[in-house]
């Protein structure tokens, strides 16, 4: 049964899309429901909860590939990838689930699908067809060791940034061959280098790194050999403060796509950390989110948003003049 439909923001232009779709007008109503955005122009909803394919049970993280598919792992250990209109194409299980359920993805330099295994210790490689091609890590605290990895983020040599939480604070850059470790930032606290619970990495155009430093509500930003560059959040709800956020994207323009799990909201910021405007709020219509938890970025601009607490994913599309923006000028 299809139980999948699609609604445009023009009435009478509806089509059937794929499992667990809905397209909706993103411009806000009197109750302030949707999404109200100068970079985003409508909201893709995918999936609901469930088992079945096509469906998620807490969906915590999400990757797009080469041809923007889109892959979603949840908590029932599996990776479900979707075409980029949202139809369910397949899905794999992860190799084990008893300690712990998956959560961290990337797209690596070969085009391969990266999972993190934080219970396991463990870094995965996947063809877009959920063939494991590699898998690497050891469980320790040494120098070149994981404990409870987080996330991952691949340069174009194949480099690897990993942060880990828990029993270490760390934040490690393996080469290629991933048995040496050319950067390694440790330290638990509130300072530059320091961390409490890094959650997700980006890379931007010019090789700098972001770090969504969750339980310290900020976002780190370091260059290629692990110099600290500059920080900017801070614990709260207003403008440029986080609560939480559990993930950080960087766009061409060099954008900043903060996810906050406590705020239920994504935060966009310019390249000088200023931001432009601020996207979502609690809620289940779309537009709104409950606990997001991961980003991706597609060839095009749009935004996927695992909405872990809403059992879906949400594919905001890019508006075609978002390249020019002024800062928001809301004090809120």
């Amino acid at each position: 049964m299809n139980l999948c439909r699609t609604i445009r923001s023009q009435p009478g232009q509806a089509i059937a899309l794929g499992c667990g779709v809905l397209l909706a007008s993103c411009g806000a109503g009197p109750s302030g429901d949707g999404i109200d955005s100068a970079i985003f122009s409508d909201v893709q909803v995918i999936g609901s909860r469930g088992n079945a394919p096509g469906r998620f049970v807490k969906p915590r993280s999400v990757a797009v590939d080469r041809d923007d598919n889109v892959y979603v792992c949840d908590m029932t250990g599996r990776v479900q990838k979707f075409d980029p209109e949202g139809n369910y194409l397949l899905q794999w299980q992860m190799p084990e689930i008893e300690r712990g359920r998956p959560k961290g993805m990337a797209l690596d330099h070969e085009g391969n699908i990266v999972v993190v295994e934080p219970h396991y210790s463990r870094i995965n490689h996947f063809t877009p067809e959920g063939e494991l091609v590699s898998q690497w890590g050891v469980h320790g605290r040494e120098k070149g060791q994981l404990s409870f990895p987080r996330a991952v983020a691949i340069e174009p040599d194949g480099a690897a940034y990993v942060s880990e939480f828990q029993i270490i604070e760390r934040l490690q850059k393996f080469a290629l061959a991933r048995g040496s470790v050319q950067v390694e930032i440790r330290g638990a606290g509130r300072g530059p280098r320091e961390f409490n619970r890094a959650e997700g990495l980006s890379l931007d155009a010019n090789g700098k790194l972001y770090v969504a430093d969750s339980c310290n509500h900020r976002v780190q930003v370091f260059d290629g050999d692990g110099t600290f560059l500059r920080e900017h959040g801070g614990p709260g709800a207003a403008h440029g403060k986080f609560s939480y956020p559990y993930d950080v994207r960087v766009d061409e323009q060099g954008r900043q796509y903060v996810c906050e799990f406590g705020n239920s909201r994504v935060t966009v910021l310019s390249p000088d950390d200023q931001v432009i405007e601020v996207i979502g709020g609690a809620g289940s219509v779309p537009g709104r989110f409950n606990n997001p938890w991961s980003l991706a970025i597609d060839s095009l601009g749009n935004l996927y948003v695992a909405d872990s607490q809403n059992h879906r994913v949400q594919k905001l599309i890019r508006r075609e003049s978002a390249s020019k923006l002024q800062h928001s000028s809301s004090p809120n």
